[in-house]
């Protein structure tokens, strides 16, 4: 049985539905007659940011149906396959490596077009557009791993227009995308886990479920009162861990957390089930000044503030 799941979200689950057999054999068919379109699920090759980020294909279930039978039977190789060479993948994403003609992934659109998907308008609109693949990094440098201390904290050059936390005494930073990344946690980690620096496991972490109250509306206040439920607190004050939240209206929630102390304060954040990274949408580095008019956040318009919590991992679930 195959699942097929829309990569569009970060924080919230994406939207799911099962294919028949029919619509199997017809995808089977589409990936053995161009295999090169199929990557791995979590490829670092495919460059992907905030929004519509290609469709994965899970096979939830061992059955006999076409894509079990072509995973054992195949005779062309496959990116992700396995269990031998030539065989299907027990999960592999589809168009992150571009358009392509009578494709897997513009099939499995059409399906979609079909179903009765959790898709709103907007979000269903922005998959249509295709993978947008992001830009190399305008900026190369990275900042260095690890963790950060310091006792006090001085003003950057340029304080971010409306913000506080580069003024809170905040002694601990860690700067720790390759351990989100690791193939153990890259999946099964969102945005509020990396956010909230705990490695929870849990691939769809929502605010306030832990405290709970989860959040129940996607706006800024109904998300914001699922922080307040986790501990968060929504003024400056003296802390360890400093975020930000932004919202994509009514569909999904995002965070970024700030990982190295100043003079260059670098933000990372983490799409979804996707790697952790410390550029925006735009490839441009994420360090001073962080602010809602320098940061390319892909449909997440909403700038909902700056958080904070007094503990080096604020536990989420």
């Amino acid at each position: 049985m195959l699942e097929i799941e829309v990569d569009v979200f970060s924080g919230m689950p994406n939207p799911t539905i099962q294919l028949s057999d029919r619509e199997e054999q017809q995808l089977v068919d589409r990936v053995l007659a161009a295999p090169e379109q199929v990557s791995r699920v979590f490829d670092t090759t495919d460059d992907l940011g905030l929004g519509y980020r290609g469709i994965i294909i899970h096979q939830v279930k061992p059955d006999s149906g076409p894509w079990a039978r072509a995973r054992t039977s195949g005779d062309q190789p496959v990116a992700g396959a396995a269990a031998r060479p030539g065989s299907l993948p027990m999960e592999c994403r589809v168009g992150a490596r571009g358009p392509a003609t009578d494709s897997a992934e513009a099939l499995l659109l059409e399906i979609l077009d079909t179903k009765d998907v959790a898709l709103r308008d907007e979000a269903r609109e922005l998959v249509n557009e295709g993978v947008q693949a992001l830009p190399a990094a305008r900026d190369t440098e990275q900042p260095p791993e690890g963790d950060f201390e310091t006792e006090e904290q001085s003003e950057p050059e340029i304080a971010p227009l409306g913000a506080t936390w580069w003024a809170c005494n905040s002694p601990y930073y860690s700067a720790n995308a390759s351990y989100f990344n690791q193939p153990a946690y890259v999946s099964q980690n969102n945005c509020y886990c990396f956010g909230s620096n705990h490695l929870a496991n849990v691939r769809y972490a929502l605010p306030g479920r832990r405290g709970g109250r989860p959040a129940t509306a996607i706006t800024c206040g109904g998300v914001i009162d699922g922080l307040r439920a986790d501990g968060w607190i929504d003024s400056c004050q003296s802390n360890t861990l400093t975020i930000a939240m932004v919202i994509w209206p009514g569909q999904d929630y995002h965070f970024y957390r700030v990982v190295t102390a100043g003079s260059d304060w670098w933000w990372g954040h983490k799409p979804g089930g996707t790697p952790a990274r410390y550029t925006d949408n735009s490839g441009r580095a994420l360090k001073q000044p962080f602010s809602p008019a320098n940061c390319d956040r892909g449909p997440y318009t909403y700038f909902c503030g700056y958080f904070y919590q007094n503990n080096l991992t604020a536990y989420v679930a």
